[in-house]
């Protein structure tokens, strides 16, 4: 019997080390979908009766029947509802669907200055991942989808929550206005709400989550309206007290989400002209995003600066304002809190260098609906007055070494590096590196990089800062050095890291991170004169693999910061299994118990009786039950439990159940006697048809006589 019901797509994204935000925003917001169960609802559970004994008998009726092939006319219930889900998140937001505590966007603008890739991350945390669940799941009432609104986020929906996440998505606004000529503040005949999502073959839109639907959940329970045996259910709010909302350890639990979005959207009615005038207003809304980074990322075009950024607050942000903006405020003239602030900086993509706008954004949620839209006023025009770059004091000194890592492409100059050292009056400007003979250098978005020969520890490099208008600094050389060797091992419980600086690299003081993908643990800092080797305990890590990240300082050199792949793993421990009843019910054997695994991964639990295949396992969150019969005539019954865990980790439980009741010694009955071969088996399906037949009459006669009970 497999427990775990559920899939995470983001543990194939190796390269993804989200950040734990433990900070809870308890914003409010108006719900998603309209339609809502109270709490006090949501916290009940429904109750068998008699309509819906009859709807299940009417479910098995229609699972008895033979499948038919699709007609024409069962198309449209699909279409009818994807409609369903357009009409309920048509004119949403990203924010309305996701209640986050952090997000970050990275919008890179496409060649064609028509159309933008977007990359989200949102981290959910506290009472937000309550009203996430809350939210999608009323997305199914919303819907007419079954099981929608019942107050519990069941595995059937989860399932199903993949592509209906996409559809919505797709019809929500993105808020985003592209438009070429003179500056301007939106307002009537400017609809800069003129970006929306693309969602083809060509460029899809993906929505992944981790932890929507948390592992062993302390209130999860078998689905109580569901035709899977296998569905499970949890409650949007936890019932339980004490939740477990610690983001600081590493299990997951039902105060963590994390969301990511990849896709497109293009600027629909867009006018550009070609940049022939050398102006455009990027503009959007960010009325609720309470706490956003986002990152605008133009195609190459000379000189290219913000000549004029402006937070514009205070219209009205209501549904129904949204077409008919007002008067618009002249550029300049604009009133705010300040919440937004930006910062430009150079970057090199591909050969070519190019303009990234870096916003932070805060929205108190206390004064909804008062708007708050931000405005970038673009140009290409030099400014009045333009000063060359300069190195700052946190830039390496002349001579000074460059560390970079030995395990292929890596970085040795970040954009955050860029930004403390060199500054320009038009933004952080870009550094580039010339040299390094035999060294291959590249660059993009994220900084410099260089892959080091196999067998060569430094080269030389010349270096200099350029702004948007081609003025530099004065070069400065350095040496571009891998600072150490590594090797890993992992025993006991303890990750072991050995260290081995190269020469000509100073004292160095070192910290080693073990991590994974939502979660890490750090070593104490450690002074490096030579080889030195650091154990890391791995009792907060969870099964699998992990990496290494070393962060090390020293005088005469750049502060150095990489992440290594050493094929490092946790084992799993086994998971346990006890027996707490059992009994004989006539000849059938009944066994119920509890389970665990130490490491939280979903298990796998199987059962043999005298090394045969035996019993169906049910399970109800740690708690399992098996029924199956005895061997006919055994004098005993050796059932063996094996549960096993993800990583193949099991572990056994044995039981002596005895002889099987009703043997040898028993009156025998007399099987009924049929007029040919196969009799009883026709017989026998006839007997279970007769018994449906009655029970559903049964069923409709109770229900009549309840009805015209309400009718006197």
């Amino acid at each position: 019997m497999q427990l775990s019901k559920w899939s995470l797509g983001w543990r194939q994204m190796k390269d993804r080390t989200p950040t734990v935000f433990n900070s809870t925003l308890d914003v409010g917001r108006e719900s998603l979908f309209k339609r809502q169960p109270s709490p006090t609802h949501m916290g009940s559970s429904p109750r068998c009766n008699i309509l819906a004994i009859l709807l299940t008998v009417l479910m098995l009726t229609c699972l008895a029947q033979p499948t038919a092939e699709l007609s024409d006319e069962s198309e449209p219930s699909d279409a009818g509802r994807q409609s369903s889900v357009e009409a309920a998140c048509e004119g949403l937001t990203f924010e309305d669907m996701f209640n986050y505590t952090h997000a970050t966007f990275d919008i890179q603008v496409n060649e064609d200055w028509e159309s933008a890739y977007v990359q989200a991350v949102a981290w959910i945390n506290g009472t937000l991942a309550d009203q996430v669940r809350l939210d999608l799941e009323g997305l199914f009432a919303e819907t007419g989808l079954p099981g929608g609104g019942n107050g519990w986020l069941s595995s059937d929906e989860y399932q199903a929550i993949d592509s209906i996440a996409a559809e919505c998505v797709t019809q929500t606004n993105p808020r985003i206005g592209f438009r070429g000529g003179p500056p301007h503040r939106g307002g009537d005949g400017v609809n800069w709400y003129n970006a929306t999502w693309e969602n083809t073959d060509e460029t899809p839109l993906t929505v992944q989550e981790w932890n929507l639907m948390p592992m062993n959940h302390i209130d999860e329970r078998a689905c109580e309206q569901s035709p899977n045996n296998d569905c499970v259910e949890i409650p949007n709010i936890p019932l339980s007290p004490g939740r477990d909302c610690d983001t600081t350890i590493n299990d997951p639990d039902e105060c963590r989400i994390i969301v990511y979005l990849n896709g497109t959207f293009v600027f629909e009615g867009i006018t550009l002209g070609g940049l022939s005038n050398d102006e455009f207003t990027m503009a959007m809304n960010t009325s609720n995003m309470t706490n956003a980074d986002l990152a605008f990322t133009y195609p190459a075009l000379e000189g290219l600066r913000v000549d004029v950024f402006e937070e514009c607050d205070g219209r009205s942000i209501d549904y129904e304002s949204n077409d008919n903006q007002g008067t618009a405020p002249v550029p300049g003239t604009c009133t705010s809190d300040e919440t937004v602030s930006y910062e430009t900086r150079l970057v090199s993509i591909d050969g070519e260098t190019r303009l990234r706008v870096e916003t932070h954004v805060e929205y108190d949620m206390s004064i909804w609906p008062v708007g708050q839209d931000m405005f970038f006023d673009m140009t290409t025009e030099p400014p009045e007055v333009d000063d060359p770059p300069m190195w700052t004091e946190d830039a390496p000194l002349e001579g000074n070494i460059m560390p970079i890592a030995d395990d292929g492409v890596a970085h040795f100059v970040s954009t955050a590096q860029m930004a403390e050292w060199a500054t320009d009056d038009q933004g952080a400007p870009l550094i580039s590196c010339t040299g390094a003979q035999g060294w291959s250098m590249t660059s993009d978005a994220d900084g410099l990089s260089a892959d080091a020969p196999a067998g060569m520890d430094s080269t030389s490099v010349a270096c200099m800062a350029t702004d948007s208008a081609g003025q530099s600094t004065a070069e400065r050389n350095y040496t571009l050095q891998v600072p150490m060797r590594l090797s890993g091992s992992v025993s006991g419980g303890v990750a072991s890291v050995t260290m081995t600086p190269t020469s000509g690299m100073p004292s160095m003081d070192a910290v080693v991170t073990l991590v994974q993908e939502d979660s890490q643990t750090s070593s104490e800092s450690v002074t490096l004169n030579g080889e030195t080797v650091v154990s890391v305990d791995l009792s907060s890590m969870s099964p699998g693999p992990f990496m290494v990240r070393i962060g090390a300082t020293g005088a005469g050199m750049a502060d150095f910061s990489h992440t290594y792949d050493l094929g490092m793993e946790k084992a799993s421990a086994a998971p346990s299994i006890t027996i707490s009843g059992h009994e004989w019910i006539g000849e059938n054997y009944e066994m119920t118990g509890y389970f665990s695994d130490p490491d939280g991964d979903p298990v796998t639990i199987t059962a043999t009786n005298n090394e045969n295949p035996w019993a169906t396992i049910l399970t109800s969150g740690n708690q399992w039950m098996a029924n199956g019969a005895g061997i006919p005539d055994a004098d005993t019954n050796s059932i063996v439990l094996t549960i096993c865990d993800s990583w193949n980790q099991c572990s056994t439980q044995s039981h002596e159940a005895g002889a099987t009741p009703g043997g040898q010694d028993d009156e025998p009955v007399n099987p009924p006697v049929g007029d040919s071969e196969g009799s009883d088996d026709g017989l026998a399906v006839a007997g279970f048809v007769i018994a449906i037949v009655a029970l559903v009459i049964v069923i409709i006669a109770v229900v009549a006589m309840v009805l015209l009970g309400r009718r006197k």
